[in-house]
């Protein structure tokens, strides 16, 4: 199996398959894109191919249906460029951070130099994992393992503000009064103002399937951007409520994600 007898296969109105055209696959990143997400993109190009008279008209019946299907909002932030939808991706994220410094719930001057020194490592880690999530599908695939690596860094390194000097833990975290509440006040206030980043990288990619790996990103953008909000929000430095309440947001969204594409494709 080459590249030419698979281009064949879609040209045909089929979608190749089986054991030679998986071991082709691995080893050819274009043939990987054609057949990724459904083989959306190899279906689509087929439709380019010189075809008898007679498919011209089902081929623009085709046509029309997935031009009709490219409406709305959606599809409009999708058509922007590059550039823009990564522009736009940190818009948000810095406006909410801007917020939090006016509001002075934390002063800076408090945070201490180590958690400064982590806040702005992870403010530059927000920026890779935005610009991960929103590669150009050309490249997409061949940036899919440095994707994976910046998703889980991102769920991890939040949790090093624990082992911040300024950090302390007690026996009596967990037993405190309003530990549970103060923790779930954090967790959901962390959650609600990064939720709409999550939206964003959702409707910024250009799949019509948005992979799991765009959704595992989103899930450690917000485990990014809600430790940097409650950073300069909750004052708590317990560990226990740091952990319950703040670090443990990145790894619930990627669960959520991950039940919810398990759902999906059990669905279909």
């Amino acid at each position: 199996m080459d590249c030419a007898e698979i281009r064949q296969g879609f040209v045909a109105g089929g979608v190749p398959s089986g054991p030679s055209v998986a071991e082709h696959v691995r080893g050819c990143a274009h043939c990987m894109e054609l057949l990724s997400s459904g083989a959306e993109l190899g279906r689509r190009l087929a439709l380019t191919e010189p075809r008898a008279p007679a498919d011209l008209t089902e081929q623009l019946v085709v046509t029309e249906s997935l031009i009709a299907q490219e409406r709305g909002l959606r599809a409009f932030l999708r058509s922007r460029s590059t550039r823009a939808r990564w522009a736009l991706s940190f818009v948000l994220p810095a406006a909410l951070l801007l917020r939090e410094l006016l509001k002075q719930h934390v002063p800076v001057r408090e945070l201490g130099m180590t958690r400064m020194l982590v806040g702005l490592l992870l403010l530059g880690l927000l920026g890779l994992v935005v610009q991960s999530a929103l590669r150009p599908l050309a490249i997409e695939r061949r940036a899919a393992f440095g994707g994976w690596l910046f998703a889980a860094v991102a769920w991890c390194l939040p949790c090093v503000l624990c082992l911040a000097p300024e950090a302390r833990a007690s026996a009596d975290d967990f037993s405190s009064n309003g530990f549970a509440l103060r923790s779930l006040a954090c967790f959901g206030y962390g959650s609600a103002l990064s939720a709409p980043s999550f939206t964003l990288l959702w409707a910024f990619d250009r799949d019509r399937r948005v992979s799991f790996r765009v959704l595992a990103l989103a899930a450690g953008l917000v485990g990014l951007l809600s430790s940097l909000i409650l950073l300069l929000h909750c004052p708590s430095t317990q560990r226990a409520h740091l952990m319950a309440g703040h670090f443990s947001i990145g790894l619930a969204w990627f669960m959520a994600v991950s039940i919810a594409t398990r759902w999906r494709r059990g669905a279909h």
